[in-house]
């Protein structure tokens, strides 16, 4: 934990001195979706997945109307479901690092979109030489500007992934988002 505050400030502080109104941090919370998962030869049931994020987002315009997006976030995902006569209930917590290129639409309104990735393993049992520690997911962002300072976020993630359903339990092939953010400086 002292890892990811260390992270979250020293991004603050590095963009601090770079950024104009692009600095924001996002809090959302939404669902998770997955079809038929199978686990050792068992279907699935009852399966209910939510999740809690915030992410720290820099903008950084490229051209007039066009601009891409770059950050740091942590995941919660909060799982329950049954597997034959048993039943389970998980929390994850995932790092984020997204890359994304949108477009202002117009004044108020931007849509973007790109790619993520993230750990898949708990951080207690990652290690380089294993299969699937990390994962990538597609992102599509929408922003609809409230005031100067305030934003209302629609994001959808989308699993790219080839990763047994093992590791789906924990994180949904599709997850849709709505949150809010604050730009800060």
């Amino acid at each position: 934990m002292k890892k990811i505050i260390f992270i979250f400030i020293s991004f603050l502080i590095i963009q601090k001195s770079y950024s104009q109104k692009n600095t924001s941090i996002e809090v959302f919370s939404g669902v998770g979706f997955n079809k038929d998962l199978t686990l050792i030869n068992e279907s699935v049931n009852n399966y209910h997945l939510s999740t809690f994020q915030l992410n720290a987002n820099y903008r950084i315009k490229i051209t007039k109307g066009f601009f891409t997006e770059t950050g740091i976030g942590a995941q919660w995902y909060l799982s329950s479901g049954t597997i034959g006569v048993s039943k389970f209930n998980a929390t994850t917590l995932r790092i984020k690092i997204p890359i994304l290129v949108g477009r202002i639409l117009f004044k108020k309104a931007s849509f973007a979109a790109g790619i993520a990735i993230l750990n898949n393993r708990d951080f207690d049992k990652f290690d380089f030489r294993a299969d699937y520690n990390l994962r990538t997911t597609l992102l599509i962002k929408g922003n609809y500007t409230l005031t100067n300072n305030f934003d209302v976020l629609l994001l959808i993630q989308k699993n790219l992934s080839d990763i047994p359903d093992l590791y789906l339990l924990n994180q949904p092939e599709l997850d849709v988002s709505v949150g809010i953010s604050y730009k800060l400086f």
